[in-house]
């Protein structure tokens, strides 16, 4: 077949983030057997340029540039100024390959809305997979999101991709219930197929990163915000080293600026380890390149990820494909991947004291850890691989395809697709119209500053603006009327200008 998957994210250029992985895994999983597979992501540095990564083509948009002069949105909406920025460019790049050579299917993420345009003109069938959408971050005020009407005109377009897509589908049935629940949308037509993983790069055998000091060690890998569970991490620690002093956790993941009045975790998590006497005990380290975690996975005995949501966390399979126990959250996809009492043991979130427990009863018995990582391994070599992932992928991109055969005539936008950008930006700019009438109507401070704005960046149109001004309002004190063919010469140069 041949498969799209768009993507704002896919590494190396724009990070090693959840989707970026999955994509990235998905499209040499889809390469290696045997389909012919094309990414189409943004670029970090906004430089139009197609490069091949491993046999697959990956095609680096621009999109910075765009609606740079939607001014008004950007003030009242910058959340939905900066994602229509991102899948207009998106779309573009696709629309312009596929007229080319046509793709069979094309995937993308539900987050964000990435494959709006594709749902809404049915240009090709469209499968879109679940990560985390952003409803369910307004919803549960994830990351400090609240429900302004910016988050939540996102979420409305990621409700109208979903529902407008040929086939869903999400690495969890946590995620699904919870998706089907918000939209009542039938959860029978939400397909499971988990999170790949290169069980090469991440297996038990190769170099340790972390040297040996005699000590146990538990590995955390994740950012450092409240969602990760880092908090009551920090509470078990102390009750783990009184009963078990030897034994160091190492936190490998950026520092965010999510604490209370927006500052530093990492600080905040510095000085409770302070207080409990326990900073000896525990390493921070930044995050890391996808390439080196291997050998921080095999340098730990015990991983921990005791998130308070994770649909499905790429640290929990790529620990478990290294071999190591996990020791994971019933919050959203994990208990999922984790097999209670067989690769690794499922607490409670957000519950400090079972947190330490399990920690214990694993640092306890080696032979239990070691019983869990075989178990994990071969677990993940049956389910996860990212062949075997590719392989599940592909039977629902048949479904997707027959599906879009049935649907194809009842396209939300049901005219030609190349002008469903041009109409979505004209919408776009009757709105910012409307913010600047509005504004230029009630608002004196908005007057001042639009032509000190004017004055700034156009001089010469400002003036002429003026002196247009001017020569209407003596026509009319001189009962002019029609006005001089001059004045009106001057007003045509002048919208000439403005255009």
């Amino acid at each position: 077949m041949r498969i799209c998957l768009v993507s704002r994210e896919f590494p190396p250029d724009t990070g090693w983030g959840g989707i970026a992985v999955f994509v990235h895994d998905l499209a040499l999983g889809l390469k290696e057997i045997g389909h012919d597979v094309e990414v189409i992501s943004l670029a970090a540095d906004n430089l139009d340029r197609a490069v091949e990564y491993q046999g697959v083509l990956v095609h680096r948009v621009p999109w910075t540039g765009l609606l740079e002069e939607k001014q008004r949105l950007l003030t009242v909406m910058p959340y939905t100024h900066n994602i229509l920025k991102q899948i207009s460019a998106l779309w573009e790049r696709f629309l312009a390959i596929h007229e080319r050579k046509p793709f069979d299917v094309v995937e993308a993420p539900e987050m964000f809305a990435e494959g709006l345009f594709i749902a809404a003109s049915k240009a090709a069938p469209l499968v879109v997979r679940l990560h985390t959408p952003h409803f369910k971050f307004i919803d549960e005020q994830l990351h400090n999101i609240t429900a302004t009407f910016d988050h939540q005109f996102i979420a409305m377009l990621e409700r109208l991709t979903l529902l407008q897509a040929d086939a869903v589908t999400s690495p969890s049935e946590d995620l699904a219930d919870y998706v089907c629940g918000n939209m009542n949308y039938p959860r029978d037509r939400v397909s499971i197929v988990r999170g790949p993983v290169n069980t090469l790069k991440f297996c038990p055998d190769g170099a340790k990163t972390l040297g040996d000091d005699g000590r146990l060690t538990v590995l955390f890998a994740g950012r450092l915000e409240a969602r990760k569970g880092v908090y009551y991490l920090m509470e078990a620690i102390p009750k783990v080293m009184r009963a078990f002093p030897g034994v160091r956790l190492v936190m490998i993941g950026r520092d965010t600026n999510t604490a209370p009045g927006k500052k530093s975790v990492l600080a905040e998590l510095e000085r409770s380890l302070k207080r409990s006497g326990c900073s000896g005990n525990v390493i921070f380290i930044p995050a890391v390149p996808s390439s080196e975690m291997p050998g921080y996975f095999r340098s730990a005995d015990i991983c921990v990820l005791p998130s308070l949501y994770d649909n499905a966390p790429l640290t929990c399979v790529e620990a478990l494909s290294t071999g190591k126990p996990v020791i994971g959250t019933s919050a959203g996809g994990m208990k999922e991947y984790i097999v209670h009492g067989q690769s690794g043991l499922i607490v409670p979130p957000a519950d400090a004291d079972c947190l330490a427990e399990a920690l214990l009863d694993l640092l306890r018995d080696g032979e239990k850890r070691s019983r869990f990582g075989q178990f994990a391994r071969k677990q993940v070599l049956a389910n996860f691989d990212r062949q075997e992932i590719a392989r599940q992928s592909v039977g629902l991109y048949k479904l997707a395809r027959a599906n879009f055969d049935s649907a194809k005539d009842h396209a939300l936008y049901p005219h030609d697709s190349k002008h469903l950008l041009p109409e979505a930006s004209a919408l776009v700019s009757a709105y910012e119209r409307m913010l600047y009438d509005l504004l230029y109507a009630h608002s004196w401070r908005f007057r001042l500053s639009h032509w000190a704005c004017m004055l700034r960046d156009r001089p010469r149109l400002t003036i002429a603006k003026v002196i247009v001004r001017l020569g209407r309002s003596v026509s009319r004190l001189a009962g002019l009327d029609p006005i001089p063919k001059s004045l009106r010469r001057l007003e045509e140069a002048v919208e000439a200008m403005h255009t």
